[in-house]
């Protein structure tokens, strides 16, 4: 069984278009959980008119959509709100997505392939801004690690190019109370129990645009200190938990 978790946020203008470009590689007994982290637009709505039994859609808490966690980052609800998607997930393969990418027809299909011999795999994709390609491969633009050594300097781990097997997650839940952002935290848990597996397979486009939580197309603009804290944090985490 394949589980899909999203997280969503005002994304009524991306989530019908996302949604459909993965049922139609699912099958019948597979699901998407989406999880709604408080919606002022339209988007629950736009959600609720896809008939298909596969969707379950879940509401982040009013606490928790208030708890940012995260001392350097403005993504501490967004780790609560996939928390909350992953924390009724059912499948043996968990897939995380963002509310506003186009997945490719066989992205599906080729990670599970990959997850036959890795516990984790984070694959590449093409960034897109306002619909023209800024970037034909992250992978090669960002150049991040690949080891458990690697990662420390420049982690690998995008959410919506993750996806990870039961084990993982179950290491990986409930997420800690510690400053670190939710894919980071998954990443992590998947080095101490197994396997990860960066490709260099393009699956996806990543749709880059004023409303995004997460800049991934960005270089890194924070300070040294921040930079510091953060891998200072994913240190801990490694070897604390």
């Amino acid at each position: 069984m394949i589980s899909v978790c999203i997280a969503t946020y005002n994304g009524e203008q991306f989530i019908g278009r996302q949604i459909r470009s993965i049922l139609c590689q699912l099958g019948e007994n597979d699901e998407v959980i989406v999880s709604d982290g408080g919606s002022t637009d339209n988007t629950v709505n736009v959600i609720s008119t896809i008939e298909d039994k596969r969707i379950k859609l879940i509401y982040l808490n009013e606490e928790e959509q208030k708890n940012t966690s995260l001392v350097f980052s403005t993504m501490g609800n967004i780790r609560n709100n996939f928390q909350n998607a992953l924390s009724v997930s059912k499948g043996d393969v968990i897939f995380l997505a963002d509310q506003d990418d186009d997945w490719y027809s066989n992205k599906v299909e080729r990670v599970c392939e990959l997850l036959d011999s890795a516990d984790c795999v984070v694959h590449d994709c093409v960034v897109m801004n306002n619909g023209n390609i800024l970037f034909p491969s992250f992978l090669d633009y960002f150049k991040p690690g690949r080891t458990r050594l690697g990662m420390f300097v420049k982690s690998p781990f995008m959410g919506c190019c993750m996806a990870f097997n039961r084990s993982v997650l179950q290491r990986a839940l409930p997420f800690p109370a510690i400053h670190i952002e939710h894919d980071t935290w998954i990443g992590i848990c998947a080095f101490k129990i197994g396997t990860v597996s960066v490709v260099n397979e393009v699956l996806m486009d990543y749709n880059r645009h004023g409303q995004n939580a997460s800049p991934i197309a960005e270089k890194n603009k924070n300070s040294l200190y921040i930079k510091f804290l953060r891998r200072w944090y994913m240190l801990i985490s490694y070897i604390k938990f």
